[in-house]
């Protein structure tokens, strides 16, 4: 292996370590976009289920389902700008893994590329370095058809 080949060898192993970092980055993003999508979802659910008993109900009880209801009302609106980010954090990361992957693919086949060159060289060079003999082709002539 040459010091080419080396050097590009060096390089898959730091690509492989960026892409895989990059990996991680976008599965952790992907998770906190889940967890605040379920707590949206479980903030709707308790909006739902929240309901008003029929016939006679004591002030109390009314005015803390209002209470609690408007305090669901809020937390389901402030939940809407981190959803956002991170779902663009989401995609973001999406784009750097993707980005990370066509490197570490890249420096593979500059790898490839110069091990193959690098073997073709030392094939030349062991060629070149092997003692000449001549190949001469000896014709036998073939007298009244006996060989």
């Amino acid at each position: 292996m040459n010091a080419r080949t080396a050097r590009r060898k060096r390089i898959i192993r730091v690509r492989s370590v960026e892409h895989q970092l990059a990996e991680a980055n976008l599965a952790r993003a992907n998770g906190e976009l889940a967890n605040l999508v379920e707590l949206a979802k479980r903030l709707e659910t308790l909006r739902v289920d929240l309901a008003m008993a029929k016939g006679a109900v004591a002030g109390r009880a009314l005015n803390s389902v209002g209470e609690l209801a408007m305090r669901l009302d809020i937390a389901q609106e402030n939940l809407t700008t981190p959803l956002s980010n991170a779902s663009a954090r989401r995609d973001q990361m999406g784009v750097l893994a993707q980005s990370a992957m066509v490197r570490e693919e890249s420096a593979v086949r500059l790898y490839e590329r110069s091990r193959r060159s690098a073997e073709q060289e030392m094939e030349r060079r062991s060629d070149a370095n092997r003692p000449h003999r001549r190949r001469t082709m000896s014709l036998r002539l073939i007298e009244g058809g006996e060989a």
